[in-house]
């Protein structure tokens, strides 16, 4: 029998035991063996974290310009070489061009992946064509050539990292010297900024205690004799410093306590906040492996995870959810698989469902509000439009266990209006944020993953009664983040086209479940018909609350739109325009003038239709699609709602007959001492996280402390203090760090240069004369450091609260805040509250306390705590109660950073 026919024969035959196909059988086993070798000795080399790509691209062009090169270096067409079963026989085509060209576009990101490709080129050559073709003798000796190079390339890499390893001055793990971080950004507080960065290696200044910063321009319209007003003190223009935006920080080191090896602290997973009294024994990660080597028990790692944060009932359907999507999505893989390479369906499985454990947690859940902007209250008062929507703000973290360290790889921030809130956000979400690095494995499975997930959450949403999803399709702009700090160098920001296109196609998934009707657009849904700009909803970060303002104002400027009345109109006589500025000066509408009479193609427009949506409907129609509106199927839809295309319907009729899926089954679980976990109703019970309170508190804690995700390595260390933040939230923020040794400083005295920015020493490097100070030769301030409290004993894990335990708590919490506001009020000496007089004495203390909250004051901490529960509810323009305006502005601020980058996107959306 000829080699084509046996082949065939196999590809066909379900008998594990036939003894004509027993061969094939071999010869496949024993390919996989030779590349499980291969890789087993790619893991024992110290390789580089980035795959080598420039000496992989030689590889691939040295056997291009081999003299078999020209057969391999183009995708097989099946069409032109007569062979209508070769999709039949190859599952997976490749060739070294498409390998070629996925090296130079940085789709490799390790060099297993790059070695399956290459084999599988000559695999598929030797699996279609008879062993005594010439094909196959050229795959055979093209294979013998690349495995030459490829031994050849592991050598010399393992060589280069042995030699880097070897520098005393390296690390011993990553074996590279000085790391830099990402420079530090800074802010202007002009009131010309708006929030603005300060621009890399341009000067700016700084002032009220390096906590506030203007560039060059804002500080140049400051006026030297008026004082400048912030939050929390005042200052004058020859107060502030002249600084340079160029400096750099670099990663800190640690020494092993066993090996006294250096290593960096990032490299090491070394936690600084935990060895807050320098005794700890610190053990490197090739001390620990050498225990496991010689048989001796690994010491008990005390860092929290991702299992120990608290379960809500969101995160345990999504967690349920995807879980019982991905095993369903192995199995149809491992299915694949065993007919493809004749191999056993469990060891199929086991090989492809070999990744860590993804975990889903909710980490915050509180009572949110936007405010409506002035222009848009004004103009729409008499219509009572509402002055500010509730919300209910949900943060959803998802993590995956990379190498034993649970990784953060996606975040989503969620806006809840429910039906209680005032129209047109009655019963509307807002899928507001969401962020993700590409670390997760597999890799391939990242949109499958984060689509069952959205997914999830809008039948969640649905069965809770809400009526329609909004979602604004827009990438973020290059040097802006959304969630994550610092991703990766090579995970490419998706352009405007593709990220609608992948929304599109979570929601097309979503109709075909039934989960979602009728998908739009804001334009077709609001814009095309007879509405005012009330019945918009009026979301938090959202294009529409941002650009009506501006065409507001526009319109009572007298303004047209981006291009005004010149760019729009020919030049009128100045007489004329002069007595047309008066007309709109007298018209509250400001609305009929010959630009929204003709319009801008000279045609009559309707005169009833409100002129703020006439143009705010030219804005919004060139990218309507970027505006994606989804009904979802709540039991209170409306017929037109469910409008579906016919194709969705059939694929649903389809599925009925054929699919089975069955809803996320959520089981009783318990701790590891057999109590049963509690699931915290995230609707009815809040959940306060100072650091994820909104995605600018996230990066700004990630600025501050230097938690980025660029590297794997960056992202285990920072996913790692981040679940310490989440287990320790009463805990500092930022901690000072001692400008000679590098250490933080979190007990003891620190000594602080009120002069230069973010200048601390240590004591022992004060009383040291030979430390190095650098260029500060000023006096030097000494300052308490009262440590950190472990939340708990067991590793910082925060305790697990009863139901009675959370309500008592929250009952405690209201009555101190009620008990606070009665105290800054009262001025009876005799009053009759019997705590009136103790909170009295805790705030006077607060103001001539001199440790205060951030260098470990308890009391502080408390009363700042009540101040910032008062804070966030109170809306009187002027407050008596101590610190709230200060606190307010601090929120105001941060939603301004905030408010500057969705500014931003949309004005590049406009110039579009």
């Amino acid at each position: 029998l000829s080699s084509r026919y046996v082949l065939m024969h196999y590809r066909k035959c379900k008998d594990a035991k036939c003894p004509a196909c027993a061969p094939v059988r071999a010869a496949i086993s024993e390919g996989n063996q030779e590349i499980k070798t291969e890789n087993e000795v790619i893991g024992e080399v110290n390789l580089p974290t980035e795959i080598p790509k420039e000496q992989c691209l030689a590889i691939v062009k040295l056997l291009m310009r081999h003299e078999h090169g020209w057969v391999f270096s183009s995708p097989v067409d099946p069409v032109a070489l007569g062979l209508p079963d070769y999709f039949q026989i190859v599952k997976k085509p490749m060739d070294l061009g498409t390998i070629n060209k996925k090296l130079e576009n940085g789709i490799y990101h390790s060099i297993e992946d790059f070695d399956t490709d290459v084999r599988l080129t000559f695999k598929n050559a030797m699996s279609y064509n008879d062993d005594k073709s010439v094909v196959y003798g050229m795959a055979k000796d093209l294979k013998e050539v690349y495995e030459s190079e490829h031994t050849k390339m592991l050598t010399r890499l393992k060589k280069e990292e042995d030699e880097r390893r070897q520098n005393e001055r390296a690390c011993g793990l990553c074996g590279c010297e000085k790391l830099q971080f990402e420079p530090p950004v800074f802010f202007c507080s002009g009131m010309n900024c708006q929030s603005k960065r300060i621009h890399r290696n341009r000067h700016f200044y700084v002032g009220g205690n390096n906590q506030y910063n203007w560039c060059t321009a804002c500080y140049n319209d400051l006026d030297e004799k008026t004082a400048i007003d912030l939050p929390d003190l005042s200052v004058k223009k020859l107060d502030l410093r002249k600084k340079k935006n160029d400096e750099i920080h670099e990663e800190n080191w640690v020494q092993c306590d066993v090996c006294d090896r250096w290593i960096h602290q990032i490299c090491g997973l070394f936690n600084a906040r935990q060895n807050k009294d320098t005794e700890s024994k610190y053990s490197c990660p090739k001390c620990l492996l050498e225990q496991r080597k010689k048989g001796k028990p690994a010491p008990k790692s005390e860092h929290p995870t991702a299992e120990d944060l608290p379960r809500t009932k969101l995160s345990e359907w999504l967690e349920a959810h995807v879980t019982n999507r991905i095993n369903d999505k192995f199995k149809a893989l491992a299915r694949e698989r065993e007919e493809i390479d004749k191999i056993a369906f469990d060891r199929a499985y086991e090989e492809i469902s070999n990744a860590g454990k993804i975990t889903i947690r909710q980490v915050t859940s509180n009572d949110s509000k936007v405010d409506v902007r002035e222009r848009m209250k004004s103009r729409y008062a008499e219509k009572k439009y509402p002055d500010e929507f509730p919300y209910r703000c949900k943060c959803i973290l998802v993590f995956q266990n990379l190498d034993g360290v649970d990784v953060i790889l996606f975040a989503l921030y969620l806006f809840e209006h429910g039906e209680d809130n005032a129209a047109p956000n009655t019963r509307t979400i807002y899928i507001s944020y969401l962020d993700s690095v590409h670390y997760m494995r597999p890799r391939n499975l990242r949109t499958f993953v984060y689509h069952e997930i959205l997914i999830a959450y809008l039948d969640y949403a649905r069965q809770r009664g809400f009526a329609s999803a909004h979602i604004w399709a827009c990438p973020p702009l290059k040097g802006d983040d959304y969630i994550f700090y610092a991703k990766p160098e090579d995970q490419k920001t998706p352009k405007d086209n593709r990220l609608r296109q992948w929304y599109i196609d979570m929601l097309k998934e979503s109709q075909y479940r039934g989960i979602v009707g009728k998908i739009t657009n804001m334009y077709d849904l609001y814009f095309t018909g007879n509405l005012d700009a009330t019945a918009v909803p009026y979301l938090e970060g959202d294009y529409f609350s941002g650009e009506v303002e501006n065409v507001i104002k526009n319109i009572e400027e007298g303004k047209n739109g981006k291009g005004g009345l010149k760019s729009k109109n020919k030049q009128k006589k100045k007489g004329d325009a002069d007595k047309t500025k008066k007309m709109r000066k007298g018209t509250r509408s400001g609305g009929l003038d010959d630009d929204f009479i003709t319009g801008d193609d000279g045609k009559v427009q309707d005169l009833t239709r409100d002129p703020v949506m006439v143009e705010l409907s030219n804005s919004f129609k060139p990218m309507k699609e970027s505006f994606i509106v989804a009904f979802l199927n709540w039991e209170g839809s409306k017929p037109e709602h469910r409008v579906v295309p016919k194709e969705v319907e059939e694929e649903r009729d389809r599925r009925k007959k054929t699919d089975q899926v069955k809803p996320p089954k959520i089981t009783v679980k318990k701790d590891k001492y057999g109590k049963l976990l509690k699931i915290i109703n995230d609707d009815a019970e809040d959940m306060q996280c100072e650091i994820l309170e909104n995605r600018q508190a996230f990066l700004n804690l990630c600025r501050g402390n230097h938690y980025q995700f660029d590297e794997p390595r960056r992202a285990k260390h920072t996913s790692m203090m981040v679940l310490w933040h989440l287990h320790n939230r009463d805990a500092a923020k930022f901690v000072q760090m001692c400008f000679s040794c590098s250490k933080e400083i979190l007990t003891g005295v620190r000594y602080n240069c009120p002069t230069c920015n973010d200048y601390d020493l240590c004591s022992d490097c004060y009383n040291n004369p030979n430390a190095n100070r650098g260029s500060c030769t000023h006096k030097l301030v000494a300052k308490p450091v009262d440590g950190e409290s472990n939340q708990s004993a067991n590793g910082g894990k925060s305790a697990q609260l009863t139901e009675a335990q959370r309500r008592e708590r929250q009952r405690h919490i209201r009555l101190h805040v009620q008990l606070l506001e009665h105290a800054s009020l009262c001025s009876s000496p005799s009053c009759n509250s019997s705590n009136c007089a103790k909170m009295k004495q805790y705030l006077k203390h607060k103001q001539e306390c001199k440790l205060k909250q951030g260098n470990g004051c308890k009391i502080c901490k408390r009363i700042i705590a009540l101040l910032k529960y008062h804070a966030q509810s109170c809306k009187n323009k002027v407050c008596p109660i101590p610190q709230c305006l200060v606190i307010r502005e601090r929120i105001r601020q941060i939603a301004k950073q905030q408010q500057a980058m969705d500014d931003r996107r949309r004005q590049v959306m406009n110039r579009q």
